[in-house]
């Protein structure tokens, strides 16, 4: 702006000197009489008669308008470097706002991957838990089934002592049973005896009844000792009786606890089991992606070596079809797959470049338009076109041809834009074709 400032600076500077040079003239030709004039309005002096005055003037004033011309010139410089700097502060603004951008997705790109980090620092230590919480359930079914072993021991002896408790009671009741067995016999064979001897003399009846009395009093003590000997065995059934009864209640709180304890272990080493099964499975899934992902890559780079190919036809006319897609049903051709003759859409199984070509006949006296169509936007059109009336008989044939890059799943197909029907045959006057390059 600075140079263009100074140019016309000096292309003002000459005008002036121009016109300074040419009043002089003018000046001169009058006489000496100066001539009174603006150099920028149309006033003239009133007292210039002279030839050489008027075409003084008309030079004045051809000076004048290529002043204003310059004048506007400027000004319309002027604007358009202003826009010219307002377009560049715009696009400073831009790219600032761009660098922005480029740094805020750089951070989030380290975040992800500290993120990412972290995950699996955290996998491996859910890992390392997981092997310990088996441990710790390896550890706690030992020790249940130690308590198993001694429970079922403790039942074992507690069982045993019953038995040998009951066998001592009835031991003892058997003892009571043959003394008291026996002390019926003597006390019959007593009766038996002292009935013999009643009628005897008096003194044996004392003797007898003496010997009745010390039997009686033999047969009460020893029946009150048995007595007492059976109810200290009670009580010692029974004080086995409560032990075995409390020690049945410790061992089912025992038990009972140690069920919990067990249930509550083993639910938190389920959750923990199921959360680290849970990242691991995300982990999985994510590896399983990237190894999708390496093989499509791997695959994609080996398939650059399979050839693809189809060349595609209609055997049949149809002067009316309206439809959007147009499906070519004949086969002419197929190499490696891709084209489907159900739908008319070829879906790229490689990347690389490939090459479509169509041929379509307008219908009699009717004119076509049909693009070829890369994932739903035209990339080409063929043209059949017909503005003769009904004097002509006469087919048109569109054709057009199209290079394409196309990555796999990529699809292309052939549209109706406009027009109505088409011409073919069994010799299949309308095709598609599609190959790939390279």
């Amino acid at each position: 702006m600075g140079w263009k400032h100074s140019c016309f600076s000096r292309c003002h500077l000459q005008l002036r000197e121009r016109l300074r040079l040419q009043h002089r003239c003018v000046y001169s030709a009058n006489g000496g009489a100066p001539a009174y004039s603006s150099l920028l309005t149309d006033a003239e002096n009133k007292t210039s008669t002279t030839l050489e005055g008027k075409h003084a003037w008309n030079d004045v004033d051809f000076l004048r308008q290529k002043i204003n011309q310059e004048t506007v010139i400027r000004l319309s410089l002027v604007k358009n470097v202003q826009a010219l700097v307002s377009d560049v502060n715009l696009m400073k603004k831009s790219i600032t706002t761009s660098e922005m951008t480029i740094s805020a997705l750089q951070q989030t790109i380290e975040t992800l991957n500290i993120r990412v980090d972290s995950l699996e620092e955290e996998n491996k230590r859910l890992k390392e838990s997981s092997v310990d919480y088996q441990e710790s359930i390896h550890d706690l079914e030992t020790t249940l089934e130690t308590v198993n072993v001694s429970v079922n021991s403790l039942n074992e002896n507690l069982n045993t002592s019953q038995e040998q408790n009951d066998e001592k009671r009835q031991d003892i009741v058997n003892k009571t049973n043959r003394v008291l067995e026996d002390i019926k016999v003597e006390v019959r064979y007593l009766s038996v005896t002292l009935f013999d001897f009643k009628d005897h003399t008096a003194t044996k009846d004392e003797i007898n009844n003496k010997k009745l009395l010390d039997i009686e009093r033999v047969f009460n003590t020893s029946f009150e000792e048995l007595q007492a000997g059976n109810l200290d065995v009670k009580r010692q059934f029974n004080e086995i009786k409560d032990n075995v009864h409390g020690l049945e209640e410790v061992i089912l709180e025992y038990q009972k606890a140690m069920t919990e304890n067990l249930t509550t272990t083993i639910a938190d080493v389920d959750t923990q089991i199921r959360k680290s099964e849970y990242e691991r499975l995300k982990l999985s899934a994510a590896v399983s992606s990237l190894e999708a992902f390496r093989l499509n890559m791997t695959k994609s780079s080996c398939d650059k070596n399979i050839n693809t190919a189809f060349s595609a036809g209609i055997s049949t006319n149809d002067d009316n079809w309206t439809g959007s897609t147009l499906v070519f049903p004949d086969v002419i051709y197929s190499e490696g797959k891709g084209y489907d003759s159900n739908t008319g859409v070829f879906t790229a199984p490689t990347e690389g470049t490939y090459l479509f070509y169509i041929s379509i006949q307008s219908a009699f006296q009717k004119y076509s338009h049909f693009d070829v169509v890369f994932n739903g936007s035209t990339k080409v059109q063929s043209l059949a076109w017909y503005d003769s009336g009904s004097t002509i008989r006469i087919h048109q044939t569109g054709t057009n041809l199209v290079i394409l890059y196309l990555t796999v799943g990529d699809r292309v197909w052939v549209k109706r834009a406009g027009g109505v029907g088409y011409y073919s045959n069994d010799k299949h006057v309308c095709t598609f074709s599609g190959i790939r390059l390279y």
